[in-house]
């Protein structure tokens, strides 16, 4: 997927250096929910996530995911994020107020997931202080680590201050890097940790992202105290626009069938996904009226009563 038809993911900066554990099935849930959501707006309440949707957007077997899914959702409702607020105390709070994997008739299987009250400053009406990552970059990353480390790097990617000869250099301690990574002790060792949680990191970042990442060990007498990354990238994540996706074409099929379901439901979260990426950018931005009639025959089909409101309510402005 390129970049233009990539929805972002956006965390406040001071999410962005919590210290929090996730597994990756976990981590990819946040991600997926928070790439279906505009930043810069209220909480929207339960953010639904199919899996063959989950499986599409990931690489995966659509047969593998329903099992995994399911645990992440049940397992996420436990999971919290330790944050420093204003003050600099030290507060845990509920990544989710609800995640369940339901099944209702007609509609097959999916994730609802709302995300808490508590961690609403950190992804919603968000202002300042962020830092957006295009999803598309983050599918590939199947580790914590690798996540979290692109998401450090790319929080100085447009500081000027932080560029030498064309290449973005940022310096993190290395007890400061273990802990943003949530690692345990037994990484205390150097070699370790270079190789059981950095080396894989950055292969899979250089592999599968829009930067290319060194790193270089800092010593204070014979001890490796801290950790210099250098990094180009491979184009602007500022300037890019997002074009309108293809929409699929009507399969010959009956009227009422699930195929035809599941054909409406694509096209909706395609112009959905792809309104919610515009507005990121722009708030003002909105569909044509053409495609905003094509949601509401969508959400008719399907039945979503919420999204057929929703855009009937666009139409008559």
């Amino acid at each position: 997927m390129s970049s233009k038809n990539s929805p972002r993911i956006v965390f406040g900066n001071k999410l962005l250096h919590a210290g929090y554990s996730l597994d990756i099935n976990e981590q990819r849930l946040i991600n997926l929910a928070l790439s279906k959501v505009n930043s810069k707006k209220s909480n929207p309440g339960k953010i639904l996530i199919y899996p063959t949707e989950y499986a599409k957007c990931f690489g995966l077997s659509k047969y593998s995911v329903y099992e995994q899914l399911s645990s992440a959702a049940e397992s996420l409702r436990d999971k919290s994020v330790s944050i420093l607020d204003d003050s600099g105390q030290s507060l845990s709070i509920p990544w989710v107020s609800s995640a369940s994997y339901e099944k209702v008739k007609n509609q097959g299987s999916f994730i609802t997931l709302e995300f808490s009250e508590e961690i609403e400053p950190y992804i919603f009406n968000i202002e300042k202080n962020f830092t957006r990552l295009f999803f598309h970059n983050t599918v590939k990353l199947n580790s914590l680590a690798s996540f979290r480390l692109y998401a450090l790097l790319n929080e100085v990617r447009n500081y000027k201050n932080y560029k030498r000869q064309g290449a973005v250099v940022v310096n993190f301690q290395l007890p400061e890097m273990k802990q943003k990574l949530f690692l345990s002790e037994s990484y205390g060792a150097w070699r370790d940790f270079k190789n059981r949680i950095l080396l894989p990191a950055i292969e899979k970042i250089n592999a599968h992202t829009d930067v290319r990442v060194t790193f270089k060990p800092k010593k204070m007498g014979n001890c490796i105290t801290a950790i210099e990354f250098s990094y180009f990238t491979q184009c602007s994540s500022e300037s890019e626009e997002f074009a309108r996706p293809r929409l699929s074409r009507r399969p010959k099929v009956n009227k009422g069938s699930h195929a035809e379901g599941v054909w409406a439901r694509g096209n909706l979260n395609r112009l959905g996904n792809y309104e919610l990426s515009n507005q990121n950018e722009n708030p003002a931005f909105r569909l044509a009226k053409a495609d905003i009639r094509r949601c509401i025959t969508y959400a008719k089909i399907i039945g979503d009563d919420e999204a057929k409101i929703f855009y009937s309510k666009q139409l008559n402005k």
